[in-house]
């Protein structure tokens, strides 16, 4: 029996293991290959994980939809989409013209206890602001939107079932002649509260 005994306990210790990991699994999304979309995806996506006592208070997974961005997403959509050129091209000029005054950051968020999660200004239970080296702006609209829908999973394919995920809207600058940031400085994502603090950031092209 004493022979045994070491093999159990490796067993029992392998069976710990996998079920560790089939439970971050179901956290995080599956690999997707590599496209040009993926990669450009990947360009403008920043994510961050909070723990304590080894377990994830908070993750968060947030794209910044930079004018490089929209270009890729916008290949991408018309491909999924079977788009007509024409269709293309006037999906490609409405992203760059909402891009010359608005910042747009999806965001997919967990959290431990499901009643956190919720970014959305009514609730107060987070501070969510957009920050560069000219000041800060709070969003002008935050949106949930339905992870459900394949086409946001196809799109956006970084969040897992337990998480939310949402689409931010900032001002682009404090006055039409004050951006927050310009190209070559950083931009900042913000989301602060009793339950974590985390910060991303990204050098605009």
């Amino acid at each position: 029996m004493s022979g045994a005994e070491p093999d159990l306990g490796r067993r029992a210790l392998g069976l710990r293991l996998c079920a560790l990991a089939m439970f971050v699994t179901t956290l995080a999304a599956p690999a997707c290959a590599s496209s040009p979309y993926r990669d450009t995806l990947d360009d403008w996506t920043r994510s961050e994980d909070v723990y304590s006592n080894a377990q994830a208070r908070a993750m968060v997974r947030a794209t910044l939809e930079t004018a490089p961005f929209r270009r890729a997403y916008v290949d991408e959509y018309a491909r999924l989409f079977a788009l007509t050129a024409e269709q293309r091209a006037a999906l490609l000029e409405a992203q760059l013209d909402e891009s010359d005054g608005t910042w747009v950051v999806i965001v997919a968020l967990y959290t431990a206890d499901t009643s956190w999660n919720d970014i959305t200004p009514s609730r107060a239970m987070w501070e969510v602001r957009l920050e560069g080296p000219n000041g800060w702006l709070p969003p002008k609209r935050v949106k949930r939107l339905d992870r459900k829908n394949p086409t946001w999973k196809r799109l956006f394919p970084y969040f897992g079932v337990h998480f939310r995920l949402f689409e931010l809207r900032f001002d682009r600058g404090l006055t039409p002649d004050t951006p927050l940031a310009r190209a070559g400085q950083p931009l900042s994502l913000v989301i602060a509260g009793a339950v974590a603090q985390m910060r991303l950031s990204w050098v605009l092209p």
